[in-house]
């Protein structure tokens, strides 16, 4: 048991209540100084709960916070971040109007000695993660990764002894993911505390040196990761051993569904291509190689006028997502909730509102049949949420993403396209995904895969086609061909 002395935070017994909803209960956790400590689980296990009492966001019903040598009662955000506890969400806390030197500093530059001092010290700053960033950018300007190195650049602002990282990789390319292992150990070095939560096994592996495996409210255990392993820690998280963490590929691949060709833009250059029936066809590439614009002009999302698309042997015309949903596609986006949810509206409402022509009665919606679509694919699917009338923006992230493919396998597509469907989603629920994928496939939909997680395109696609500067470089048998060959092409 580690001394007082060498603890930053001690989380004693804390918990947090919703309606309907327990989501702590009784959580007791110990964090050390200069310790990256990985906390996993599954969405809804209640690690975002805890994280935003720690960080002043909610106040706990119970139990006590010790943060620094000190009982933390009850506090703000602005609290949080002034005793030296700063946390880093997924979606960023900055502002697109501003430059990088101002969001380090917002609020602050008077303190700071007026704008000029406000650029020096964020200079002085960014310098000591090695990053090279120009303090006069503005934030609307850089990519994901220079955006993280900004939030973590605040943290440091604030003199913080202890920073949470939340998804931090979730958007990252493989380099920008080498150039966040690095900070994470000048951080470490300094003797500054990491809370890492993630989904993806292999970082927390990679960079903990201790785990908090927590289930359903509880914390299950914590060990030094030397001491688990993955197949132990994937029991512990969901509750039950899973022998793979991907099903049987499916092999149902009929005749051909869909022909693209010569989809051109700005950025694509004469994509064509064809996906059979039955078929899951993965789309791989870098980060700005041009697969979510392909898929996107396929459903209508973004009209391009030079494409042909050709389903079922017929040419189609789709100017628009109307058209996209009229000739059988469903599309559930990257970003689930700036583009596949209505935050505010319920759990049902999400799931109907692409089926709304099937719960009418004569010129009225039948609520009987709206409640009924919406229980079928809450049970179906296992989502997890306290009502159907709860509001969607409170379940977690991989229950929203249900939502979304429950509302398009409710319309019985015949062409599913999947963008990132599982970002930043825990392990069981990925897998619930996966039997949903290839159940889908078995009734006779074909499916488009696009995801930054190589394994899981190679473990579920019948076909691989590489994309590296909007044009397609690679067609590859998943099931043959090496993951180093495959993303050769992808590079391009």
């Amino acid at each position: 048991m580690a001394g007082a002395s060498e603890l930053i935070l001690s989380i004693k017994n804390v918990s947090k209540s919703f309606p309907g909803v327990k989501a702590l209960d009784n959580v007791s956790m110990d964090i050390r100084r200069g310790v990256v400590h990985g906390i996993v689980g599954e969405n809804g296990a209640g690690k975002s709960t805890l994280m935003k009492i720690l960080s002043g966001v909610y106040s706990k019903d119970s139990g006590t916070v010790e943060f620094d040598g000190r009982i933390v009662e009850r506090t703000t955000p602005i609290d949080a971040l002034r005793m030296g506890l700063s946390i880093i969400y997924q979606e960023f806390s900055l502002v697109n109007t501003m430059t990088v030197g101002e969001n380090i500093f917002l609020g602050r530059f008077r303190e700071v000695g007026g704008m000029k001092k406000t650029h020096q010290k964020a200079r002085k700053l960014l310098d000591s993660i090695g990053s090279m960033i120009d303090t006069n950018s503005y934030i609307s300007e850089l990519s994901t990764s220079e955006k993280q190195m900004v939030e973590i650049t605040k943290a440091l602002s604030f003199d913080s002894k202890l920073i949470i990282m939340d998804e931090p990789s979730s958007s990252l390319t493989d380099d920008e993911l080498k150039r966040l292992g690095s900070i994470i150990r000048e951080l470490k070095s300094r003797g500054i505390s990491i809370i890492y939560i993630s989904h993806k096994l292999d970082e927390i592996f990679e960079y903990c040196d201790m785990i908090t495996v927590m289930r359903d409210g509880h914390v299950i255990d914590t060990k030094p990761a030397s001491q688990l392993t993955r197949s132990d820690m994937i029991a512990m998280m969901v509750g039950r051993t899973i022998e793979s963490e991907y099903p049987e590929r499916p092999h149902c691949v009929g005749e051909r569904l869909l022909e693209v060709k010569h989809l051109n833009s700005k950025k694509l250059h004469n994509i064509s291509f064809v996906l059979n029936r039955g078929e899951i066809l993965g789309l791989v590439g870098l980060v700005g190689a041009g697969r979510t614009e392909i898929v996107r002009a396929i459903y209508g999302a973004d009209y391009i006028r030079n494409k042909e698309i050709v389903i079922d042997g017929k040419s189609v015309r789709i100017a628009g997502p109307l058209d996209g949903k009229a000739n059988g596609i469903g599309f559930v986006p990257e970003d689930r909730k700036q583009q596949g949810l209505a935050l505010p509206f319920s759990v049902e409402q999400n799931i109907s509102m692409a089926n709304l022509s099937d719960i009418r009665k004569g010129v009225f919606l039948s609520p009987s049949l709206e409640r009924k679509m919406a229980l079928r694919e809450i049970d179906e699917l296992h989502i997890k949420t306290p009502s159907p009338d709860t509001a969607v923006e409170t379940l977690s992230g991989g229950n929203q993403q249900k939502c979304i493919i429950g509302r398009w396998l409710e319309t019985k597509p015949r062409i599913l396209i999947l963008d990132e469907p599982t970002r930043g989603i825990d392990v069981g629920a990925k897998y619930e995904i996966y039997m949903l994928m290839k159940k889908a496939v078995e009734a006779g939909s074909s499916i488009i895969l696009i995801s930054s997680e190589l394994p899981e395109v190679l473990n579920m696609s019948n076909r691989v086609l590489t994309i590296a500067g909007g044009r397609i470089t690679g067609e590859f048998d998943p099931e043959k061909a090496s993951a180093q060959e495959i993303m050769n092409m992808a590079i391009g």
